[in-house]
């Protein structure tokens, strides 16, 4: 019975060939409204799971009903797909073609057992021996995969609209019809993850802004964003060393600033120190490494157990790293009251007739020193703010070591804060969020300001989709699939966890996974995708940010960073 089964699904398929082989499918690579995105965040190496929801065909030859599961896996000979005890052989390049399909039915693919939909044509390649996943979507469908995991979706609508303007023209400008795709799925361009129905403010935005792009004297304007600027914008020059861009320039955000969601780090030193440990031992090695010399050209012991810094007057961060006022600064300058100790010739005693006196110490006597006594004077050094004081404080929050430095004074105390998460580059999210949901401002006064001197305008974006698939030449139909699909977790027995530590998956997208590796390495085999919400109980926690955790089903290694410890 099943050979017969798979024979009429497999005569049905040649006769899709036959009645489709010589028609000429309008892909979406080839249309300029459309935009091709590399699916890093997959994680292939040599096979893809993918589930059909909405009209597909591949290569003008095969279609498929909804609801149906393929596996492209890519062998010595080239890609296979397979499909219920069917293959198919396409060679080195397979691509699964999207068609229009009835109004409000999903149209799109799930892949890897996710969650979220990936509307477009699929492109998989054999790329030095690895599996390549290229897909070519419509740009305001792309959008929508990517400005909730650009900007969260529960941010205020304006912000939302601002973000999807921003995107959109970064996409439009970044088109690259001689390459293979036009960009990533990474932080390396935009965060891309498919669409997820339930991100309806994002997709909101996307809808109310279509087709609106930025523009600067007739040309796509370079709209790059943040994730927060840290109270000033940062040019394009300063950022990158390409060139100097009009709108790019160095701005002051208070907006950013003010929002308590910007990404602070601080440190906090006291004014008057009555002991040397209440500074950070790091930070104490480095004044003292300037303090040294400064107390040896004074006449001064340079030893450090002989110098003691009794109060800081103030810091103060000074000379931008790239000129002007403002900016990333180079140096905090310490205004410090400290003590030392002096050098003092031992006395000697001089005989003659009739007596003794002290005489004047000869050369080669020894010098003694004095007390412990206060500087009359303030003494200030420099320190390095990248990496000197930046290490020593653990105030790193950027890769690039572009963080602003801002220092408040208390009666008893300093704060030192950095600020700025990512390259602060043009508009920040943080200050887009805080001008609509403290000031009511709307997108386009939010684009004003963090893109100065350029104008709205509208471009064409609507894409049309190939003609709907007969439904008389589709495979054999498979099971009709749940509009939103939900991975199973695996069980954690109760029991173990008495006494021991547990998290749970949650510092990734709702409808993505997190990798389990079969070694504390990234470069370690993947053994199982966990998805958002399993239970772990952690066996052992390393220093560099690594978990071994177990379930009742599997035991390996996960990122301390995608977890929430129970």
């Amino acid at each position: 019975m099943r050979e017969t089964i798979v024979l009429k699904r497999l005569i049905c398929a040649l006769a899709v060939m036959v009645l489709l082989g010589g028609m000429t499918l309008a892909g979406a690579a080839d249309n300029p409204r459309s935009v091709r995105i590399l699916l890093s965040n997959l994680g292939l190496s040599d096979s893809l799971k993918i589930g059909v929801y909405g009209g597909y065909s591949i290569d003008g030859h095969l279609s498929f009903q909804r609801g149906t599961e393929l596996q492209a896996r890519l062998t010595p000979q080239g890609i296979i797909l397979f499909y219920e005890g069917m293959t198919y052989f396409p060679g080195k390049h397979l691509v699964l073609r999207r068609h229009q399909t009835d109004t409000g039915l999903e149209n799109g693919l799930r892949l890897q057992d996710g969650l979220n939909l990936y509307t477009g044509d699929l492109h998989l390649s054999d790329v030095g021996g690895a599996l390549q996943a290229v897909l070519a979507a419509p740009i305001e469908e792309y959008l929508m995969g990517v400005v909730p995991y650009e900007m969260s979706d529960d941010f205020p609508l304006e912000a939302l609209k601002a973000q999807a303007i921003a995107a959109r023209t970064y996409t439009l400008r970044n088109l690259k019809p001689s390459k293979a795709y036009d960009m990533t799925d990474t932080t390396n361009d935009q965060v891309y993850y498919g669409l997820n129905p339930e991100k309806v403010n994002a997709i909101n935005a996307v809808n109310e802004t279509k087709g609106i792009a930025c523009f600067y004297q007739g040309a796509l304007a370079q709209c790059f964003y943040t994730a927060s600027n840290g109270g000033y914008t940062e040019s394009a020059l300063n950022a990158w060393g390409r060139e100097s861009i009009p709108y790019l320039g160095i701005v002051q955000d208070r907006y950013d600033l003010d929002n308590p969601a910007s990404e602070v780090r601080t440190a906090t030193l006291p004014r008057d120190i009555r002991d040397q440990a209440q500074l950070n031992p790091a930070l104490l090695k480095l004044l003292m490494d300037k303090l040294a010399p400064r107390m040896k050209d004074m006449g001064y012991s340079h030893e450090s157990d002989d110098i003691r810094i009794d109060r800081v007057e103030d810091i103060v961060p000074h000379t931008t790293r790239f000129g002007g006022e403002n900016g990333v600064m180079r140096y905090l300058r310490f205004d410090l009251r400290i003590s030392g100790r002096s050098y003092q010739a031992a006395d000697q005693e001089v005989s003659f007739a009739g007596g003794s006196e002290t005489a004047a110490p000869s050369p080669g006597a020894v010098p003694q020193l004095s007390a412990l006594l206060p500087l009359a004077q303030k003494v200030s050094v420099d320190l390095e703010i990248f990496p000197d004081l930046e290490a020593a404080l653990n105030l790193s929050i950027n890769r690039n070591s572009n963080e602003l430095v801002h220092v408040k004074s208390a009666q008893d105390a300093f704060r030192i804060s950095f600020t700025r998460y990512g390259h602060g580059v043009g508009l920040s999210q943080r200050g887009a969020e805080w001008m609509a949901a403290t000031y009511g401002w709307d997108y386009e006064k939010i684009l004003r300001f963090y893109y100065p001197g350029t104008e709205l305008q509208k471009v064409e974006t609507v894409f049309s989709l190939p003609a709907p698939l007969g439904t008389a030449y589709l495979t054999t139909p498979g099971p009709v699939p749940t509009a939103t699909p939900r991975p199973t977790l695996m069980p954690v027995d109760q029991s173990k966890i008495a006494g021991r530590q547990v998290v749970r998956v949650t510092k990734i997208p709702v409808n993505s996974s997190l990798n389990l590796r079969a070694e504390a390495s990234l470069n370690s085999e993947v053994i199982m995708r966990l998805f958002f919400g399993q239970e772990l109980v952690v066996l052992k926690q390393s220093e560099d940010g690594w978990l071994l955790v177990e379930t009742d089903v599997i035991q390996g290694y996960v990122r301390e960073e995608y977890v929430s410890f129970d």
